[in-house]
């Protein structure tokens, strides 16, 4: 759409006679994109700090022991066997363990691979007794999975000998320092004491009800040969799942596991938290859409008989009908510009005095660009309601009528 400087004029001049609904379209203009760019940045924010407190401090990808089908309830001539018998077993152990680490470390995307030897405990100490996790895990790499240098409150992250670095949970409520001993007995009934070296705080309290030993020290305390799992960190935590899928098809003797696939309800609320703020933005958007069509088609009215004498001075009807186009796109320009300032605005004021500190809004190019994006367009399509009536208007019948 090619724009003559003369529409150009004109439009302008029309936005400024009538600088009252001018500024009124721009301030309903602001409003709303300010409230899509802060709704888009909240929620953003909201869902980065959940996913970074879900898995930003975990592994995305397991690979696990692999399942065995159910055995037969009946023996091979038909008849019933023992009813007592368990028919399900599970393998508890990777044995090949380094060969799928080797492999995993060399995919692209991953960043952290670490074999895993997990398993039940009961912590005692003090007359009081403990459930706990026991993880035990190789200090570089497995500190890398679980980013235990960051996320340690107390002490360090050293892993050898008797060396523990216990959850936060755990350490609150045995009341654990750095220093303390205790004692843990596995779920086969062996116990070993262990020194607290560092306390942990994972973001969550599942996360933080666990202690964490290195591999040969949890080997050898759990009776494992192998290993319980490998636990794999991603670049991306959302590529895991078709990471997971792609792996699946390499490795046939074990289990593999995304976090998605184990979050299944997070997962839900997400895309429920994204859709309902999809439909918010749209009625926002098609309100901002119907007030400008409203007005511009009321000031195509009043300036009818300017119109007209216009018409009658050569203008054409393309040209009548680019001067609401060139008011719909001003007001969408400058209405977005002012929404995007007053949206940060909101949205610092908000977590200034409203945020627990748990988290931000996400802002970048993607929330601040598009709810002006879809005002302009929003606004200039609305312009076209005013612009084709001008373009069908008759200077003859305008100038006759008065």
């Amino acid at each position: 759409m090619i724009v003559r400087p003369y529409e150009t004029y004109i439009a302008f001049r029309f936005l400024l006679k009538g600088r009252g609904q001018t500024v009124l379209l721009l301030g309903g203009i602001a409003v709303g994109v300010a409230v899509q760019f802060f709704l888009s940045a909240l929620i953003g924010g909201l869902q980065a700090s959940l996913i970074e407190r879900t898995v930003g401090s975990a592994p995305h990808i397991y690979i696990l022991p692999p399942d065995r089908l159910p055995t037969s309830v009946l023996a091979e001539d038909g008849a019933a066997v023992d009813s007592r018998r368990v028919p399900y077993s599970e393998d508890t152990e990777v044995l090949s363990w380094q060969t799928y680490a080797d492999f995993l470390r060399s995919v692209p995307g991953v960043t952290a691979v670490s074999p895993v030897a997990g398993g039940q405990g009961f912590i005692e100490r003090g007359g009081a007794t403990e459930n706990v996790a026991v993880r035990g895990i190789q200090a570089e790499d497995g500190g890398r999975v679980y980013n235990l240098d960051r996320n340690l409150v107390a002490g360090r992250a050293e892993l050898s000998g008797d060396a523990a670095v216990v959850g936060r949970t755990v350490a609150d409520k045995l009341r654990l320092d750095l220093g303390d001993r205790f004692f843990v007995r596995s779920s086969k009934g062996v116990g070993d004491t262990f020194t607290v070296t560092g306390i942990v705080d994972l973001g969550s309290v599942q996360a933080n009800a666990q202690i964490f030993l290195s591999l040969d020290r949890a080997r050898s305390f759990l009776g494992l040969n192998g290993v319980s799992a490998i636990e794999v960190k991603v670049a991306d935590v959302f590529d895991a799942e078709i990471m997971a899928v792609e792996l699946r098809k390499e490795f046939s003797r074990v289990k593999v596991e995304s976090w998605q696939a184990r979050n299944q309800e997070l997962l839900i609320a997400l895309r429920s938290q994204s859709g309902s703020s999809g439909v918010i933005q749209f009625f926002v958007l098609f309100a901002i859409s119907l007030g400008i069509a409203s007005v511009l088609g009321i000031a195509a009215v009043q300036k009818s008989r300017q119109l007209g004498i216009l018409k009658a001075m050569g203008v054409d009807n393309k040209g009548a009908a680019r001067i609401f186009l060139v008011q719909g796109l001003v007001l969408g320009v400058g209405g977005s510009l002012l929404g995007v300032g007053l949206g940060l605005v909101i949205g610092t004021t908000f977590i200034r005095f409203f945020g627990t500190g748990a988290f931000g809004l996400k802002i970048d190019a993607f929330n601040l660009v598009t709810p002006a994006v879809l005002a302009v367009a929003g606004s200039t399509l609305a312009s076209l309601i005013p612009a084709r009536r001008a373009s069908r208007l008759s200077p003859i019948e305008v100038i006759r009528n008065g």
